[in-house]
């Protein structure tokens, strides 16, 4: 399996939020891992999470 580093940008200042390591799985993606860390840690929805923040692949 390959190990993926995943970080949560907030959408207003570009500042990373997140940085996690994510284990790439058939049934979930960046982005489901990505927007299900940062909804757990703030205790928000996903709508509201899309709004604030996105996901993307650490280099």
């Amino acid at each position: 399996m390959k190990k993926k580093m995943v970080e949560v940008r907030s959408n207003i200042n570009d500042n990373v939020v997140i940085r996690f390591e994510h284990v790439e799985e058939s049934s979930v993606n960046i982005f489901t891992a990505g927007y299900k860390a940062i909804c757990k840690r703030l205790g928000i929805n996903r709508v509201q999470a899309e709004e604030r923040f996105y996901v993307t692949e650490s280099n």
